[in-house]
């Protein structure tokens, strides 16, 4: 439904605020929600439970239990993520970025992130028209996502719990927008940075690198 690249990954602003994007766009929430334990998935469980007005309608589980979605990721790992990880451990090597240094990490999230969400969107649409094909005992029906959403078997449930209007006010003041940088006055200093010398936004990772090192003496 969404893979998104942020600066955090156990927020529970943002991770309940990826939620409200999907539930808006398709109209609905889900009849039910499982995640795992992570303290990043409270807001999102109160938001479902409210939203549908149906207790159990989150339920918790461990992660190792989804076996299906452990195997994608590992294939996320070889496939997509690995080039990524390599292009950053080789400015480690060089002594341009060192982890933990908190305006460097900023300022790697500000030149890298839009391409790595780029790359994410690209991921999800070939996930989505893509063909799955059968397999022995498998609980999920055979197909191309897209279509099995979009035009279902006769046989199939509707499990869309259509939205009932505005959300509570207390758990709409919780949400939080996604951002590259998670220091706002930090964005707003690279933004001008970028501006004033005319730097472009990077298209490549090449010329996000370029960039990142441009950034440097500024964020010293």
């Amino acid at each position: 439904m969404w893979l998104r690249c942020s600066y955090s990954n156990h927020a529970p602003a943002l991770i309940a605020s990826y939620f409200m994007d999907c539930t808006t766009a398709v109209g609905g929430f889900p009849h039910r929600v499982r995640t795992d334990l992570g303290t990043e998935n409270v807001l999102l469980a109160a938001i479902q439970e409210w939203a549908t007005g149906r207790r159990g309608s989150h339920c918790y589980g461990t992660s190792p239990a989804n076996q299906r979605i452990e195997s994608w990721w590992s294939f996320f790992r070889r496939v997509h993520s690995q080039g990524w990880i390599d292009i950053f451990e080789s400015l480690v090597a060089s002594g341009v970025f060192q982890p933990g240094n908190v305006k460097q990490t900023e300022c790697l999230r500000f030149c890298f992130m839009h391409l790595i969400q780029s790359e994410l969107d690209n991921i999800v649409r070939e996930w989505n028209t893509h063909r799955i094909r059968p397999s022995a005992g498998a609980r999920c029906p055979a197909g191309i996502p897209e279509e099995l959403y979009f035009l279902p078997p006769a046989s199939a449930h509707d499990c869309l719990i259509p939205s009932s209007g505005p959300l509570h006010p207390h758990l709409l003041n919780q949400l939080q927008c996604n951002r590259p940088c998670e220091d706002e006055s930090f964005l707003e200093y690279v933004l001008y940075l970028r501006q004033f010398h005319g730097w472009n936004c990077p298209q490549t990772a090449a010329e996000a690198q370029w960039l990142y090192m441009n950034l440097m003496p500024y964020a010293s």
